[in-house]
């Protein structure tokens, strides 16, 4: 979208915020009623702004001067807050934080067309960490030895030696890396580097993404160099990794993050990549994981799409069920995979393909499932969800990080003759407006 140059205020215009909204904005009106997206603005208070772009019929901008601030407004406890792009609700209270992620879950149902009953939507699930809760971190490494994260609403890095999001172990990596590694000529041959810590064993892992141009000497010599400083290192290649090659070939890596869950009388662990897909507070995902077992009961046949390393799968599958698991990362899926085996699970099927392409082939095949339970990436289904009520499940547990593409979601699969039951959001990213949701969609009875 091509932006306009922001145009000058008049020096005693004020805008008052009304709400919140997704991305963390406070929403107010310009004195002719066009909208203004503040960075940083609570609800209630009054402030007034420095325009950063015009775009449509908005215009987004930052706080010049706080003319009224909410009661709400706490000072942030990271020094790095007002120039790192990594949170942008620091500066209120965590309860207020809560509050206001439920409200925009509301808005972007009733948006989308969705009438709620009174009871429907439930306030947020706290996190049991409000700091110290992820286990992953990327870091952005700009020419010269900066690592840190980008600035706010830039491409340039703001550097860290620590985060307060992230746990004691990475940050104790963090804080080695900065004082003891030429982070210079680092960024010769990498762009970025990830820290992850297992939950289970504290073991660090630290990868390298590497430069196309990175060669093979230097990267040996590169990661000598960061080997004292974590348990495992790794680029995202599997290039020059120390001790041991982290790939599809799983059964024989020893490079692997691990959770314990224990559950609904369900005790089990879970193995997944330091380079594959899980969430990063894992204190809060075992919550989200008890909780969509809760929903599911005792199915028989369960359909699990984008299962990932079988974060819901494996447990589906130990409630009794016969389990497809469906994922498009070949990886992941070898990791389901061994997971099931670990767990002395035989009635599980895996697939590693696109989730469409298996739903139109389901469908295709007239396959019935008791019970569908999705967790897509940020932009959802699509269209592809008027699929899951032709599969005939007698209930659908939705879980979405994005509350606008999981409401048009929900629409189209309640037009299959389904009815909205529960939504719930729960905070997996305090401190910042990601929202994590589960839905619970049951088949319409007929009168």
């Amino acid at each position: 979208m091509q932006t306009q140059r922001p145009k000058q205020l008049n020096a005693n215009d004020s805008v008052r915020i009304e709400k919140l909204v997704h991305g963390g904005w406070g929403l107010g009106r310009l004195a002719g009623g066009k909208v203004a997206l503040v960075a940083e603005a609570l609800p209630g208070e009054e402030v007034r702004i420095r325009l950063l772009r015009e775009a449509g019929g908005h215009v987004e901008a930052t706080i010049d001067t706080l003319l009224v601030a909410s009661p709400e407004r706490v000072e942030p406890p990271c020094p790095y807050y007002a120039d790192c792009g990594g949170c942008n609700l620091q500066h209120t209270e965590y309860a207020t934080q809560l509050r206001m992620k439920a409200a925009i879950v509301a808005e972007n149902l009733q948006r989308a067309g969705l009438v709620l009953s009174q009871d429907c939507l439930a306030p947020t699930l706290p996190s049991p960490q409000q700091f110290g809760y992820r286990h992953r971190l990327r870091l952005h490494l700009q020419e010269g030895g900066l690592l840190g994260f980008y600035r706010r609403r830039s491409r340039s890095v703001v550097p860290v030696t620590r985060c307060l999001l992230a746990t004691d172990g990475i940050n104790s990596t963090l804080s080695h890396l900065a004082q003891k590694i030429d982070l210079a000529l680092l960024a010769h041959i990498a762009t970025a580097l990830t820290l992850s810590q297992c939950p289970a064993s504290g073991r660090i892992f630290l990868m390298l993404h590497t430069k196309k141009q990175a060669g093979t000497n230097i990267l040996q010599t590169v990661t000598r160099m960061l080997a004292p400083q974590a348990d495992f290192v790794l680029t995202h290649k599997g290039q020059g990794v120390h001790p041991q090659a982290v790939g599809e070939d799983v059964e024989h890596t020893a490079a692997y993050l691990c959770q314990h869950f224990s559950h609904s009388r369900l005790n089990y662990e879970l193995r997944y990549s330091p380079g594959s897909f899980f969430q990063v507070n894992c204190q809060q995902n075992a919550r989200l994981v008890a909780l969509a077992m809760e929903a599911a009961a005792t199915p028989a046949r369960a359909l699990d799409l984008f299962c990932g390393a079988g974060n819901f799968t494996i447990p589906l599958a130990l409630l009794g069920a016969h389990v497809l698991g469906v994922e498009y990362s070949k990886e992941s899926c070898a990791w389901a995979q061994m997971n099931s085996q670990l767990a002395g699970l035989s009635q599980i099927r895996f697939r590693s393909t696109d989730a469409v392409t298996e739903l139109n082939r389901l469908v295709r095949r007239q396959e019935r499932f008791d019970i569908i339970l999705l967790d897509p990436p940020r932009q959802g289904l699509g269209k592809a969800a008027a699929l899951l009520p032709q599969l005939a499940p007698q209930r659908i547990v939705s879980i979405s990080c994005d509350p606008a593409t999981h409401a048009r979601d929900l629409r189209l699969m309640l037009t299959g003759g389904y009815t909205l039951n529960n939504i719930l959001p729960l905070d997996m990213f305090p401190q910042t407006h990601h929202i994590e949701m589960l839905a619970i969609l049951d088949k319409t009875k007929r009168s």
